[in-house]
This record gives structure tokens, sequence and C-alpha cells, in this order.
């Protein structure tokens, strides 16, 4: 099924005509859409949807928590996410104190740790939402933080959040710090972070490699009988954003045999790199419940022109409604939906903007990881990067006129590893969708429906 900003991109290109819904074959083909290079007009079309002009010519950003900018994208990408523990690197940050992880993270956020910063390189930040897990007897190594995660479940495990050093020396380093650091922490543990290392080959795009480190890597996984859980949707995930790229997977998240006996279902996903050359990985647990969104009235709109004469035309009903209370409910009813069309006119839907450009964004991440990407892509695949940071700011700006409304969002050892690989096993396999001639079926109860007929019609 398509989200909203895939929707209205499949319509803007001309996949689905705008009066009918989008098909999963729709969907399919504007994935594809992106397997070769984007054509000017189509690209112009793109441009255009973020009120920007593809420019003639491609001549050839810093990425920290001191821009406020980044720092509002960060807030609202995390807010969409509906995480309890977040991990961030690369903050080149000396001091972290409360009143910026809310500007960050929103304040649910009551909870961190941090590394400073070297100077103006590097820097950690682990922060949690106490109302669901809390993070107790940190430790601090030289490139990691290790916490005692405390669910409301009471079950307790280890965090480990890695940033790798770049030097051979410095990276051996690191390898026999987890090391004793595992030795100090038994029990489930989940490893995570930019490790600067890769496992294998097929993890880079090119034959630079340092074979003896990844060898000493693998020893550690190895060793220690740990697992590298599989990622979903992307190949890699960091980039040097550069006209032919170096594309690596150097983030990753390991755990131990018993923290993935402890959450089985756990998904591994890489998500849009919008302010960032590296892809967030986002660790799913369990599905988020998500409410249907309600209309609300936003009291920035009494500031904006025509409000008084779009009032009168919205405050309406059908005169035959007598009864006072349904008169009523009618009104707000007709005023919430026109205002509803005319505040989106006004100021455009920043939220699905911000998630088309995050689509389009992941679009051209996957495109380059196959073939190179046109001067043209890569302009606007730059240039969303900066749309996301403007609208982000603009959000920023109206949530200070919306007065009082402040959204709070600112068995024994073999049965074990026989588990553990077998679930290991089924999450890599995950079936996302199913093509049945020209359907897509998507959903659990479709993907059932599909199996099921399958299998009878090879019985007959």
């Amino acid at each position: 099924m398509a989200s909203a900003a895939e929707s209205t991109l499949l319509k803007a290109l001309g996949f689905c005509p705008e009066n009918l819904a989008v098909s999963d074959g729709d969907l399919r083909r504007f994935k594809e859409f992106f397997d070769s290079p984007v054509r000017e007009p189509q690209l112009r079309v793109l441009a255009a949807i973020f009120g920007k002009e593809l420019p003639s010519s491609f001549e050839g950003e810093e990425h920290c928590l001191n821009d406020p900018a980044k720092r509002d994208v960060v807030r609202e990408f995390v807010a969409s996410l509906r995480v309890s523990i977040v991990r961030l690197q690369e903050t080149k940050l000396n001091v972290i104190d409360d009143v910026l992880v809310m500007q960050c993270l929103g304040p649910l956020f009551d909870g961190h740790v941090y590394v400073p910063a070297s100077e103006t390189r590097g820097g950690i930040l682990l922060a949690w939402n106490k109302s669901f897990v809390d993070i107790e007897r940190v430790s601090f190594d030289s490139y990691a933080v290790t916490g005692e995660v405390g669910p409301r479940d009471n079950n307790r495990w280890w965090i480990t959040t890695v940033y790798g050093p770049q030097t051979h020396d410095d990276k051996l380093i690191i390898l026999r710090e987890l090391a004793e650091r595992r030795s100090l922490c038994p029990g489930p543990w989940l490893l995570l972070g930019d490790f600067n290392m890769i496992l294998y080959a097929e993890e880079k795009n090119n034959d630079r490699l340092d074979r003896f480190i990844m060898s000493r890597f693998r020893h550690f996984v190895l060793e220690h009988e740990v697992k590298d859980l599989y990622l979903h949707g992307r190949r890699f995930t960091w980039s040097n954003e550069r006209e032919v790229p170096t594309l690596t997977r150097i983030d990753r998240a390991i755990v131990s045999v018993d923290w993935d006996l402890m959450d089985p279902d756990a998904i591994l996903q890489a998500l849009s790199s919008s302010v960032s050359d590296h892809a967030p990985i986002h660790l799913s647990l369990n599905a988020a419940f998500r409410s249907k969104r309600r209309f609300k009235f936003e009291s920035f709109w009494l500031n904006l022109e025509g409000f008084e004469e779009a009032l009168r035309e919205a405050w309406v009903c059908d005169p035959c409604i007598i009864d006072p209370f349904r008169r009523l409910d009618a009104l707000f009813r007709n005023a919430a939906e026109y205002f509803q069309t005319w505040g989106e006119k006004k100021v455009g839907n920043i939220k699905l903007k911000i998630a088309m450009a995050n689509t389009l964004i992941l679009r051209f991440d996957v495109a380059q990881e196959s073939r190179a990407l046109s001067p043209a892509e890569a302009w606007l695949r730059k240039v969303l990067k900066l749309v996301v940071l403007g609208l982000a700011s603009l959000e920023r700006t109206i949530a200070r006129q919306r007065s009082r409304l402040r959204w709070l969002r600112e068995g024994d050892a073999n049965t074990k590893l026989f588990h553990a690989v077998a679930n290991g096993r089924r999450t890599k396999n995950y079936i996302a969708a199913v093509r049945v001639g020209e359907e897509m079926a998507t959903t659990q109860e479709r993907k059932n429906e599909v199996f099921t007929d399958m299998f009878c019609f090879s019985l007959l």
C-alpha cells in the first residue's frame, strides 16, 4: 500500500491519474523508475514540487548538532519513528545538556549520557525515554558507551553504542575493548553503531579493502557467539557523497544469542539519509500502533491573509437542519473539512513534503548503489536534503505561533543457537510483498490468500 508521500509523487509523475487510487502495480513501477537515470523532464517536475528549478549546469555540508535546522530535522525524524532509545554519532559537541537534548530529540527523552567530541571531531549521544526504559550502570571506553537497559517488563539487557576510529591500530584497540566489556557485561547484549569496519567484501562497492581488519572483526563475532542482524532495504549505510561515491556498510547492530531469543521479531531497517552521509538504522522490536490523525485548528491561521473570508465560506450548513445540536455539529464538520483544504493550500502539508523528500532521497540512495547518478539526479538529491532542512525550520516557526498548543514531540546452548539461527533466517527471509500477475500483495492477509490459493491450485 502506497504512503501519502508516494501517492502524491506517483500522481505528479503521471504514474496514476489524479482521480484514481494508487495500485500496487503503480507503486512497483515507481520503484523501478529509479533503476535507470531519471530523465530531465521528470527531474524538473520533482524539483518543482519543492519550489526548486533545475539548473542548467551542476558544479561542484557539515553534519553536526550545532546547526539549529539539523536539530529540527532530527527531532521531527525521531518523533515520526516513536522510538524509546536514540543514539546519535558525530555530534561534534563537547558538552550536551538537557536543553540541547530537548531541542534535538524532544521533551520525551529525559535521560541521556554522552561522549564529548575531540575538538570538532566525533562525539556520541545516547538518550532514552524514561517512561518506557531506563539505562543504568553506564561505563565508558575509548570509542563506546555501555549501559544496562531496564525496560518496564523487567527483561534487562546491555546496550553498547560504538563510534569506530579511523586508524588501523585504533580499530584493533576497539575490538580488544569490546571483548573486555563483554566479559564484564554477561547476559543479553546489543552492540550497535558505526564501527568503521566491514565484515565481508560485498559490504563495500570497490576493492579497496583492509582484509586483516575484516578478519579480526569476523573473529570477534565468532569468538563471542554474537550475530549480525540482517539489514532490510539497503546494501550500504554510508556514502562519501562524491560524484563516483564510495559506499560501505559500516553501521550495523550485533546481538548475543540470548538477546535474539528475547526479541525474536526484531527488524533492522536502513532509512533515508536526509541530513547525513550515513543512513539511519532503525531497530524495531514491536510494531507501533498509530491512531488516525484528527483535524487540528492551527492558531497561526488567524494571521494569514484571507482568513475571515474563508471563515465566512466555511461556517455554513444545510438550512433544512433545524435541531440546534445537529446544526452545530454540521457547522463544525463543514468548517473542519474546509479549513483542512484551505490550510494545506496556504501553507502546504509540511509533513507530507518532508516525507516526499525523504522518499526521493531514499530512492536515489538505493539507485546509486547499482549505478552512477546523473549530474541532474545528484543535484536534486542534494537540493532535497536542503529542502528537508528548510521545511523543518518552517515547521518550527509555525510551532512557535501555536501559543498554548505545544505538541510534546518538541534450553541448552545448542538449542538456543538453533533457535537463534532459525529466527535469523526467518527475519532475513521476511517477504514484504508478493507479486501475482500485475498485483503486488503487501498486507499479511492478502499474502496468506495468495499462498493458500497457489497451494490449492498445485493440488488440482
